[in-house]
C-alpha cells in the first residue's frame, strides 16, 4: 500500500524589475511508506543442454500377459525437435516365463526356450505436458518434465513377429545440464494366438533409466 506524502517547497516568482517573491507549491511523493526488506536468493538450476539428441539405457519389469513378469532392459535414442515434442526410438529385451497351464500340467511346454525370448523395437512421438522444477534444497533446483508418449513397432515373441502399439507416460529429472533420470510406464498391445483363440495381449512395462544429451 502506498502513502502519497505531500511536501511544501518554495518556488520563486519574478514580477519584473528585479522583484521576485517566493510562493508555496506542493510536490507529491509516490514512494512506498514501507520499503520491503526482501533479498533475492540465488538458485542454481540444471538446464537441458543445447544439443537436441539424447541417448539412454533403462531397466525395469515387463509383465508378459499369460507368461509371467520378467526383467526388462534396453536402450533409447531421442531427438528433441522442439521444447514440447520429441521422437524416440527404443529397443527392449525380456524373457517369457511359464503359463499357468504349463505349471499345472507338469512336463507340457507351450513354447521352447528360444521362443520365450522377448524383444521389441518401436518409434514413438512424445509430448512434454508439465515442465516444472523439483527442489533438492532451497538453493538447488532440478528441471523436470512429465510427458506422454505413444507409437508403433514390432514384438518378437513365441516364434513370430507381431505389430505392436504402445502408449505411456514418463517423468524426467535433469540432474545436470546434460544428464537426466527417467521413470516410465508403458502398455504394449499386440495380437497373439499361442494359447488358442487369437486375442489382444496387453503387456505392462515399468522402468527407470539414465540418459545423456549430446
Amino acid at each position: 500500500m502506498e502513502n502519497r506524502t505531500k511536501h511544501l517547497f518554495l518556488k520563486p516568482l519574478c514580477l519584473g524589475a528585479g522583484l521576485c517573491i517566493a510562493i508555496g507549491a506542493q510536490a507529491q511523493d509516490n514512494r512506498p511508506l514501507i520499503e520491503p526488506d526482501v533479498t533475492p536468493v540465488p538458485v542454481t538450476e540444471a538446464l537441458i543442454d543445447t544439443e537436441n539428441f539424447e541417448v539412454g539405457v533403462f531397466v525395469g519389469v515387463l509383465n508378459i500377459e499369460d507368461f509371467e513378469s520378467s526383467l526388462l532392459y534396453g536402450g533409447k535414442l531421442t531427438y528433441h525437435f522442439s521444447e514440447s515434442f520429441f521422437f524416440e526410438a527404443g529397443i527392449g529385451f525380456a524373457e517369457g516365463g511359464e503359463t499357468s497351464f504349463e505349471k499345472l500340467a507338469g512336463n507340457v511346454e507351450v513354447l521352447t526356450d528360444g521362443e520365450r525370448d522377448y524383444s521389441y523395437y518401436n518409434i514413438n512421438l512424445g509430448y512434454n505436458v508439465l515442465p516444472g522444477e523439483a527442489f533438492l534444497t532451497e538453493n538447488y533446483a532440478f528441471n523436470t518434465n512429465f510427458y506422454l508418449i505413444a507409437g508403433a513397432g514390432a514384438t518378437d515373441f513365441a516364434g513370430d513377429t507381431r505389430f505392436t502399439l504402445n502408449v505411456g507416460a514418463g517423468y524426467q529429472v535433469l540432474l545436470t545440464d546434460s544428464v537426466a533420470v527417467h521413470i516410465g510406464l508403458r502398455q504394449h498391445y499386440y495380437r497373439i494366438d499361442v494359447l488358442g483363440a487369437e486375442k489382444t495381449s496387453m503387456n505392462t512395462e515399468v522402468s527407470t533409466g539414465l540418459s545423456v544429451f549430446f
